[in-house]
């Protein structure tokens, strides 16, 4: 099911803060990233990329469009 409804589909990286679990901006040609929310940036410790489906994260921006701030608690993986 992953596969098809995953990664066949609509697979999308976004770069989420560590601390406070919102979207971050990430320039991936300068490797800057930068959190709007808690104004952290820079360190690339701070920020995670996660693996996710477009339509999640449309969700996400909708939400947060109406004032409900959704938030990703994430941890580094080791390989």
């Amino acid at each position: 099911m992953k596969d098809r409804l995953f990664l066949n589909s609509d697979p999308y990286r976004v770069h989420v803060c560590s601390t406070c679990g919102m979207i971050a901006v990430a320039d991936l040609q300068k490797r800057t990233f930068k959190c709007s929310h808690c104004q952290k940036g820079g360190l690339h410790h701070d920020i995670n990329q996660v693996t996710m489906p477009y339509a999640c994260k449309l969700l996400f921006q909708e939400l947060m469009a109406m004032a409900i701030t959704p938030r990703m608690m994430v941890a580094e993986t080791k390989n």
